[in-house]
């Protein structure tokens, strides 16, 4: 995955669009409560999921966000 910062969207690594970043609260991954799993918090904010998508390929990431696209993503801005 690449992440614009400028412009907040996020690609694929082939350069496919795949989300517009929306939150602006930036919230800490750690002060989430757990989700449904390792992969997942829940966002005390605005109580919609986060995904660590950051081991995960670029289909895993397409596949998840086209079950349920209004699920946010966590972004490590430090490897990106």
């Amino acid at each position: 995955m690449k992440y614009k910062i400028d412009t907040k969207e996020l690609y694929t690594d082939n350069g496919v669009f795949v989300k517009k970043m929306q939150c602006q609260i930036g919230v800490d991954w750690g002060k989430m409560e757990p989700g449904n799993n390792d992969l997942e918090r829940i966002c005390s904010h605005c109580n919609k999921s986060v995904l660590d998508v950051e081991f995960l390929s670029d289909d895993e990431v397409l596949f998840l966000l086209n079950k349920r696209p209004e699920t946010c993503i966590k972004i490590n801005t430090k490897i990106v």
